[in-house]
């Protein structure tokens, strides 16, 4: 006929034709039942809407193009592709993550990043350039110093060539002052703190080296109260026989706090005394250090004072005399009066400029000295400090703005901290490791840094320092131009869009299967 349909009643010798248009098996052989519009024997396909030849069957001939073997891209009919909401909701996520992953992946293409890689250094530097700028918060510029130290055992102090120094007042009207002998020792001593056994070894008579008590450091048992009283003897001395008896009554009452043996320091606070004794025959060489000369000696210690500086009691051997003698000495001096950590100087100092050195790793330190006109006590010094900048190489603050922005940060990155020591005997210590590293595209070359510090305690005695110690990398990393070819960019479009629709294929097929089988296991139970 000349109408068009999609149901065709086929007779068994034309199945080859139909299949050759595409068409599908829908039914198998007509029962020829009643109902049925076709003829017994027919077969049943599903064929594209066309025109049918006369008589409403399939044409018998046609052959096949030359093309037909090769096409490997071959398509279905519209009339038997079914269109669905479901499949329609599928392509558009398919489309809206081809172009998300398109336009990410565009992006990635005009933005490379750069690629790195390490060799061993190229760098043949004999010398290596070292720029500061610091602002010592508590030390003025009469007193500050500047010295470098490298791996080679060459040290160079007060380094005065290409170093600039610039006052820098405190804020406010607040001058500083030094620091009294008493306050010192008020606030070195302020937060110190015991274990049990090391209160119980401090606090021990040195009466035998045969006890369970090491009896090494005379200075520590000095360093442990306000005031120590002890008294120096002899076994073989009469005379320290004799006092044996008053001195047990007086150190009991002493260390045991009594009132009647209580003394009081200048401002009115009891003051923390303790008494002890010394066995000179079994402790010779801590008695000889002592310089005592007589049994029984006893001295009156104070925490603080310079070694060898004590007090002599020449008075009666009597526990009232001695504890006279005691408030004495003690009330003269200001130990619990409340000092607070201050400043010396009345300005600060900004000390800047280049420091040139080998090559090898090294330490560049900061500290106090003493001036033409005046005397400090260096280890009370403080060193705290603020960094306005610390750089390796020819002139990295104008050469920085040049670099990628992601190692512009490693250029200086102490630029702008402030390092602070709270207490004496504290000194900020920073550790730099030193990478040296060559971009390709530009010709630069920067030092690339990486810190750490840490505050260290110091010696009572020493001198503190700020010091930066660098250490440089026998490797340097070169840094290039990350491009990528064409065709990797190419391939990956195509990637995304077949990998994107397969996976959106694969899901819409488990959809429809899942669908189907649930269909057929409710047809079953109805």
């Amino acid at each position: 006929s000349s109408h068009f349909c999609g149901l065709c009643a086929v007779a068994p010798a034309s199945l080859e034709v139909a299949r050759r248009r595409h068409c599908i098996l829908q039914l198998a052989l007509v029962a020829g039942a009643r109902a049925s519009p076709f003829p017994k024997g027919f077969l049943l396909v599903r064929c594209p809407l066309r025109r049918l030849g006369d008589g409403g069957m399939l044409p018998q001939g046609g052959g096949r193009s030359w093309y037909h073997g090769y096409d490997a891209f071959r398509t279905l009919p519209k009339d038997l592709a079914e269109a669905s909401m479901l499949g329609a909701v599928m392509t558009i996520m398919a489309v809206v993550v081809c172009t998300t992953l398109f336009v990410c992946e565009a992006s990635a293409f005009l933005t490379s990043q750069p690629s790195t890689r390490i060799v061993i250094d190229s760098n043949t530097d004999a010398i290596l350039r070292i720029n500061f700028d610091v602002h010592m918060l508590e030390i003025n510029c009469d007193h500050v110093t500047v010295g470098v130290w490298d791996a080679f055992g060459t040290e160079k102090m007060n380094v005065t060539k290409n170093v600039q120094k610039q006052r820098i007042d405190h804020k406010g009207a607040r001058k500083g002052h030094p620091y009294t002998e008493d306050e010192l020792v008020e606030l070195e001593f302020s937060g110190q703190s015991f274990t049990g056994e090391e209160v119980a070894e401090l606090d021990s008579d040195w009466g035998s080296s045969s006890d369970h008590f090491k009896h090494e450091d005379f200075s520590a048992v000095i360093g442990a109260h306000d005031f120590t009283l002890i008294n120096f003897y002899a076994d073989w001395c009469g005379h320290c026989r004799q006092f044996s008896p008053i001195w047990k009554g007086f150190e009991d009452g002493v260390n045991a706090g009594t009132e009647a043996f209580q003394a009081k320091d200048a401002d009115g606070a009891v003051a923390n005394v303790r008494a002890l004794k010394v066995n000179c025959v079994d402790f010779e060489a801590a008695c000889q250090l002592q310089k005592v000369h007589s049994f029984p000696s006893v001295r009156l210690y104070r925490r603080g004072a310079k070694e060898g500086q004590f007090e002599d009691y020449n008075g009666p051997r009597q526990a009232e005399t001695l504890t006279q003698w005691m408030r004495g000495e003690v009330s003269k001096r200001h130990m619990h009066a409340g000092a607070t950590y201050h400043s010396i100087f009345s300005e600060g100092c900004r000390i800047s400029g280049h420091l040139e050195a080998q090559r090898v790793p090294g330490t560049v330190h900061f500290q106090a000295m003493h001036s033409a006109d005046k005397n400090l006590n260096l280890a009370f010094t403080n060193v705290s400090h603020q960094v306005h900048h610390f750089s390796f190489g020819e002139a990295p603050r104008r050469s920085i703005f040049s670099l990628p922005a992601e190692y512009k940060r490693h250029v200086n990155p102490l630029d702008g901290l402030t390092f602070a020591a709270e207490k004496f005997h504290q000194a900020p210590h920073h550790f730099i490791k030193v990478v040296h590293t060559r971009f390709e595209e530009s010709g630069l070359r920067s030092y690339q840094q990486t810190h750490q510090w840490s505050t260290r305690m110091m010696q009572r005695h020493t001198i503190p320092q700020a010091k930066f110690s660098y250490d440089l990398s026998p490797v340097e990393v070169v840094v290039s131009k990350g491009d990528r070819r064409w065709y990797d960019f190419v391939t990956q479009v195509l990637a995304i869009i077949g990998g994107a629709f397969s996976v959106i294929s694969l899901s819409m097929g488990f959809i429809n299967l899942t669908a189907a089988q649930l269909k057929n296991v409710l047809g079953k139970r109805s």
